[in-house]
């Protein structure tokens, strides 16, 4: 497909991670029921592919994910001089995390020195807290990579960006891609590639589509990779912490599970489709209508408890409780919401989180993961309006959890757990092991099916906040309209927002964003020639700014009206009806 997008004075298309989805265009006025089913449908899209684009399962996509299993392997078998290294920014970041950490601990179990290194932007203060301003510097990125890599004579690189588009990111395939005698490039996003951002961007003298046009010409070589499949826009618009978060732990580990069993002597061949087609089969498998109907009673609690300003804690052991806390970790930058409304706790805290930095509890509450930390800190202070989440494998609770006053819920793989009787509501989860088993054999699925049950949570936990912020009304129809406008790209994403309700220019919408980080309906020329960066940091401490911006825009009113219209009613929607509705009985 060619297109012309990026040529001086044309209009870039939205890219697919950005549009909206058409399953869930009313999911601002669905129950918590119909949200969970919606939610499910969109994640089936993952699997069934999206529109004319190539799918999970293209040949393209195989042959590409086989050549990096192949590669992957090389460096396990060498470890003392190569590394694979994952680096992301927000998300993308938390799952190289993760992946990290799973096969690091793999290796380990298989006597095999660990190979695998992540990187986020941000560093460790990142996987709790969102820290945009390194996400939009590519420098920072080479940097980063050149530390963790020093000394390597081997790298396979994969640079997470789910919408083509981290300057993070950008920068260290750059790096890559200048140093091919060492590194082996792969970018992981899911927008098709003329699509990736083309936006200039500060400290750099490059966008990421130049960067992966250069790609393009490079990749027959078989040194420079690239893997996008489309798996179709988010149930909330651009809120890549879901399919696109998912698509990246599926693809991930599909790699790394085909280079490790293809070191060891398995009697089964390895199969990349048939590893891929499990996660189809635990994603069918885990939304039964009992669990559907148990997920929405959560969701429901939970957005009970954030229109009563209390509290969503997750608390749970190993990678469930740190799924709970990527979960969680993401609420901040989605949805605007405070540090305080999702939290995640795990058991053992540091000692069982395994990051780079190690402990970073004197940094403050929000980094105090522990559930020692949450017995001292949290549960001898819950409201009856909050509610805590235990993720449990075998279904037993620590009894300080089921003697708290609140709302409780657990999430289990165990059959009729001995403390259901004192939760609100239990989702018990089983997975589809004969499935499993016929697809890539039994020896595979007992290697890794811990990677089936933290997809499982991660589907699940994103249902509940996700819902739950609906429920709130963070969400105009499928759009995210209460972001923090906190880094380059949410940006333009906040413009876009705006010119997508309000029928104005990309000129005039981004006006009336920086009339709301102003405060002011008089924007002066000084101010609108300050840098991005510059509004960016004056904007992210700031909450509703785009809520009042696109207020102000649709309904041709002042910035400190729309502030006041949104102290009546949150729910924008509502305003927006209410106002018109108004206006219209007056004529």
């Amino acid at each position: 497909m060619q297109s012309t997008a990026g040529l001086a004075g044309e209009e870039m298309p939205t890219p697919v991670t950005e549009a909206a989805n058409p399953i869930t265009k009313n999911i601002d006025v669905a129950s918590p029921l119909d949200i969970v089913s919606l939610l499910h449908k969109c994640d089936q899209e993952i699997f069934e592919g999206w529109n004319e684009y190539k799918s999970l399962f293209d040949a393209d996509v195989l042959a590409t994910l086989d050549k990096l299993i192949t590669v992957a392997a090389s460096v396990i078998k060498n470890p003392a001089t190569g590394a694979v290294v994952l680096s992301g920014c927000g998300t993308s970041g938390r799952i190289g995390f993760i992946t990290t950490r799973t096969f690091n601990a793999k290796l380990s179990e298989l006597s095999r020195l660990p190979c695998f290194k992540y990187l986020i932007a941000g560093r460790d203060k990142a996987l709790f807290t969102s820290q945009e301003a390194p996400e939009d510097d590519p420098q920072c990125g080479v940097e980063m990579l050149k530390e963790a890599t020093a000394g390597k004579k081997q790298v396979l690189f994969i640079g997470i960006t789910c919408g083509l588009s981290a300057p993070f990111v950008g920068g260290q395939l750059q790096y890559c891609l200048d140093n091919l005698d060492v590194f082996t490039p792969v970018v992981l996003g899911f927008n098709p590639t003329h699509l990736a951002r083309n936006n200039p961007i500060e400290k750099w003298n490059s966008t990421f589509l130049q960067v992966v046009n250069k790609m393009e010409e490079m990749k027959a070589s078989s040194k420079v990779f690239i893997l996008n499949p489309v798996v179709g826009p988010e149930p909330i618009a651009g809120s890549s912490r879901m399919k696109s978060g998912s698509a990246t732990k599926i693809l991930l580990e599909t790699i790394f599970a085909g280079a490790t069993l293809s070191v060891l002597p398995v009697e089964r061949p390895w199969q990349t489709e048939p590893f891929l087609r499990c996660y189809q089969a635990v994603c069918d498998h885990i939304y039964t209508k009992e669990n559907i109907r148990n997920i929405a009673q959560i969701v429901e609690l939970a957005g009970n408890s954030l229109r009563s300003n209390g509290s969503i804690y997750y608390v749970g052991e190993d990678t469930l409780g740190i799924m709970g806390m990527i979960d969680a970790s993401e609420c901040p930058p989605t949805y605007g919401s405070s540090l305080s409304d999702v939290r995640g706790f795990l058991d053992q805290g540091y000692k069982a989180f395994r990051n780079n930095d190690g402990d970073l509890s004197l940094l403050g509450k929000h980094f105090q993961i522990s559930f020692n930390d949450m017995k001292k800190d949290i549960l001898p202070f819950v409201k009856p309006s909050d509610l805590v989440i235990y993720l449990s494998q075998d279904g037993k609770i620590d009894e300080t959890v089921t003697k708290c006053h609140c709302k409780k819920a657990l999430i289990s793989f165990a059959r009729n757990s001995p403390t259901r009787d004192m939760m609100d509501v239990e989702v018990e989860i089983s997975l589809p092991k004969e499935k499993l088993v016929s697809l890539i054999g039994e020896e595979a699925v007992d290697q890794f099916l811990m990677l089936f049950e933290e997809i499982s949570i991660k589907w699940i936990c994103n249902a509940i906040t996700t819902g739950a912020h609906v429920l709130k009304g963070k969400v105009f129809q499928n759009i995210m309209v209460d972001l923090k406008v906190s880094n380059n790209k949410l940006f333009h994403r906040a413009i876009g927002i705006i010119q997508r309700f309000s029928g104005l220019s990309t000129e005039q919408s981004r006006d009336y964003l920086l009339q709301s980080i102003y405060n002011t309906d008089c924007l002066s020329e000084n101010v609108r020639s300050y840098n991005i960066s510059s509004h960016i940091e004056t904007a992210t401490p700031l909450s509703q700014v785009v809520p009042r911006a696109l207020l102000s825009a649709i309904l041709h009113c002042s910035v400190s009206e729309s502030h006041k219209l949104l102290e009546k009613e949150p729910v924008i929607q509502r305003v927006i009806s209410q106002t018109l509705s108004g206006l219209q009985n007056n004529k």
